[in-house]
């Protein structure tokens, strides 16, 4: 590996690293940067202001908590951890997605097993891993930060911290970017709402319903998506769009395809608890600089659809580790972490396309036309599996889906959809 140059800062024996967040960005982050230490002989103090205490459970995450591959082999390969099983209680079998008025069970194969977990389980876990190898916690709120040209001072509601460089894995907290923004020239993404709730139907209603995530291209007004997911003990139901609301959520859980799934009238025994988060759907701006970087989600350096979002996470902690301990901590070391996360960037304008013609299919009602042509073409009926599960980049999806085939099905569709012919309402 090329070595660092002494203008672009690199890390020294007992320099200092701030981390703001303790979610899995920032604790692979932090394991990461003690794992690269460690193999160049050099002691690194790691400092992490993380608000949460994970094992209190008291904060709700807005992440469904769905570990997808190759998040097994990213853990064991570069971080040396392996799950424990009892965590991985709720293998996924497969996906189904739904529009209007079709449902499509998606057929294709995944490199590796998808498990819904408990997130605050997880985040637990690679907390107290990262708290094993020697990172420092500070659990106090921070409240301002300076970088100058020799180091970083971060202020909290305790303790404050100097430190060689600091790094953003504070997701989409409003706060904490607004602290970022003043002290450096990071411009938060771009992002959707989403609204999550959850129902506990009872494990033989969740044996029923069987190890499927069910997504939902419906045209609901403000909604560009929603999912049923099952969990271990519950139904995580979840909602993202630009203005989503509590009253859009309550009327995607009245909706016909939705109440499929779920236990008469369970809604009205008790007033559901509603959750807002957010996620980002375009990069940061400025994403990294002079002694600061960010990843995860304050990067916006995630498929959008929230795809893999804690593979993204990780992977991201561990590119900022590694550029800082081999390359340095300036704008132009950081140079090195984003080639890194190319297989990312790369498919950024993919993502993108993807997403405008899945918004328009569901606005103007051809969202129907569209499993109906994966009902009946297996190429396409692969491309949608690894769109829904995440299995391959949307840049590799597009170039090996269009053939001649697939546009003759899509002028057939198109020719229905103008004339109004009418649709089978399952697949």
């Amino acid at each position: 590996m090329p070595t660092s140059k002494a203008n672009d800062w690199p890390l020294q024996n007992g320099d200092t690293v701030c981390i703001v967040g303790g979610g899995p960005g920032g604790a692979s982050c932090a394991l990461a940067i003690k794992r690269e230490a460690e193999k160049l002989g050099k002691e690194i103090r790691v400092l992490v202001f993380e608000q949460k205490r994970f094992n209190e459970g008291r904060q709700f995450n807005q992440c469904i908590g769905v570990l997808s591959p190759p998040l097994e082999d990213i853990l064991r390969d570069q971080l040396g951890l392996e799950l424990p099983e009892s965590m991985l209680r709720k293998k996924i079998e497969g996906y189904h997605l739904h529009s209007d008025r079709m449902d499509l069970a998606l057929d294709g194969k995944e490199h590796g097993s998808t498990y819904a977990v408990s997130r605050s389980e997880f985040d637990e876990f690679l907390f107290n891993q990262a708290v094993s190898a020697g990172v420092e916690i500070n659990h106090n709120r921070i409240t301002g930060m300076e970088v100058g040209p020799h180091d970083v001072l971060v202020y909290s509601e305790g303790q404050n911290c100097r430190a060689a460089v600091v790094v953003g894995a504070f997701g989409l907290d409003e706060g904490t970017a607004w602290i970022f923004e003043r002290a450096t020239r990071y411009r938060r993404p771009d992002f959707l709402n989403t609204i999550i709730t959850r129902l506990y139907p009872g494990p033989d209603f969740l044996d029923s319903l069987g190890p499927w995530i069910h997504a939902f291209l419906v045209s609901r007004k403000g909604m560009e998506f929603g999912a049923v997911t099952p969990k271990h003990d519950h139904l995580s139901i979840n909602i993202a769009g630009r203005a989503v609301a509590s009253p859009i959520m309550v009327e995607f859980l009245r909706s016909p395809p939705v109440q499929k799934l779920l236990p008469p009238k369970i809604h009205k025994e008790k007033p559901l608890n509603f959750f807002k988060g957010k996620f980002p759907i375009s990069p940061a701006g400025n994403l990294f600089g002079d002694r600061y970087v960010t990843i995860g989600d304050a990067a916006g350096l995630i498929r959008p659809f929230k795809g893999k979002g804690i593979n993204s996470a990780c992977l991201t902690g561990i590119y900022a580790a590694r550029c800082m301990m081999n390359f340095g901590v300036s704008r132009k070391a950081f140079q090195n972490y984003i080639r890194d996360c190319e297989e990312l960037t790369a498919d950024l304008w993919y993502g993108r396309a993807i997403r405008l013609l899945t918004n328009l299919s569901t606005r103007y009602g051809f969202m129907d036309h569209i499993l109906n042509i994966a009902a009946r073409d297996p190429l396409f009926m692969e491309a949608m599996f690894n769109i829904v599960s995440g299995e391959l980049p949307y840049k590799q999806i597009f170039k090996s889906t269009f053939s001649p085939r697939v546009g003759l099905n899509f002028s057939q569709e198109i020719f229905k959809y103008i004339f109004r012919q009418p649709l089978a309402r399952r697949l």
